[in-house]
């Protein structure tokens, strides 16, 4: 029974340290990618744009003000808000760039939504590039409506815009270069996004607690045996 629990609990922690081992190597991609120089948006691969996760990225195009969606419940320091999405057409070219251009605080009253610029010319947006995920942006039914989604996918956003959208998203992280408002000074949306973390620590957390199951397992099986010992003994000596 030890035998089985043990190789059951090893094997699990090993598993996680492998995982651990795998995210400390995605980290630091991450980091080496955002200290690279920005590139077009339009170089990174369409078969696999997951590789181009968080690299610098630049893009020169029209924004489509009449696609600006805003995404609900985003929290910051406590205030509730809203994240800024909107279509980027690419210069030169017939595909679409999501960008998510920041986030702005809601107003007091619900049925209203913020105030935001969308620039009318020719702007320049530098971010990083992201691919939304499945389990978290999918949408929820009945929740969103014309300008106010709770959740998103690009496979959502090309279907729903009949878009020829890219397979990758842009996280803006500068203000607009162009003119007019919106870009700027007058582009008042914050950008202090999250720093992209891998998960190293949590990989470590699990392989710890199933190294705890099998030190467990070892010492309940000691003191198990230490008492059948002693029973042995005192049996031996009554008679």
């Amino acid at each position: 029974m030890l035998l089985a629990v043990l190789v059951l609990t090893l094997s699990a922690g090993r598993w996680q340290l492998d995982r651990a081992a795998y995210k400390v190597a995605l980290q630091q991609r991450i980091e080496a990618a955002a200290e690279a120089p920005p590139v077009p948006v339009q170089s990174v691969p369409p078969a696999d744009p997951a590789s181009f996760a968080w690299h610098p990225v630049e893009a020169t195009g029209r924004f489509d003000a009449g696609r600006v969606v805003f995404l609900d419940n985003r929290l910051r320091d406590g205030v509730p808000g809203y994240e800024v999405l909107t279509p980027l057409r690419l210069s030169g070219s017939d595909r679409v760039l999501l960008v998510n251009r920041g986030w702005i605080a809601a107003p007091r009253q619900r049925e209203r939504l913020p105030v935001v610029e969308t620039p009318a010319g020719e702007v320049r947006v530098q971010g990083l590039a992201f691919v939304p995920g499945e389990r978290f942006m999918e949408l929820r039914a009945g929740t969103d409506d014309a300008l106010r989604w709770q959740n998103w996918t690009i496979e959502r956003a090309r279907e729903r815009w009949t878009l020829d959208l890219l397979p990758v998203a842009l996280l803006q992280t500068a203000a607009l270069e162009g003119s007019g408002p919106g870009t700027g000074a007058s582009d008042t949306l914050a950008r202090n996004w999250p720093r992209p973390d891998a998960g190293i620590d949590k990989h470590r957390g699990y392989a710890l607690q199933w190294f705890s199951f099998a030190a467990i397992g070892v010492i309940v099986w000691l003191v198990l045996s230490l008492r059948r010992t002693g029973a042995s003994i005192h049996q031996t000596e009554a008679t």
